[in-house]
């Protein structure tokens, strides 16, 4: 999980920034300006860049999902 300090709002990278709710909208705070995930947001980014990320901590990477169900 990912949490912007400031503002103690989940951040959850990709997909354009939808599904984000720091992204601005419904009253939150936009947290994307200090993000440093913002490039899976707004880069046209493909499912195996996901595979190669390095960031442990974002909930889209393949391998952090692997380590929370005990399979790494």
């Amino acid at each position: 999980m990912i949490i912007d300090g400031p503002t103690g709002i989940e951040l959850i990278p990709g997909n354009y920034g939808k599904d984000c709710p720091g992204n601005g909208e419904n009253g939150n705070e936009c947290c994307c300006d200090e993000c440093d995930y913002m490039c899976c947001c707004f880069d046209l980014r493909r499912s195996h860049d996901c595979d190669d990320c390095v960031h442990i901590k974002c909930p889209k990477n393949s391998k952090s999902i692997e380590k929370i169900l005990g399979k790494s």
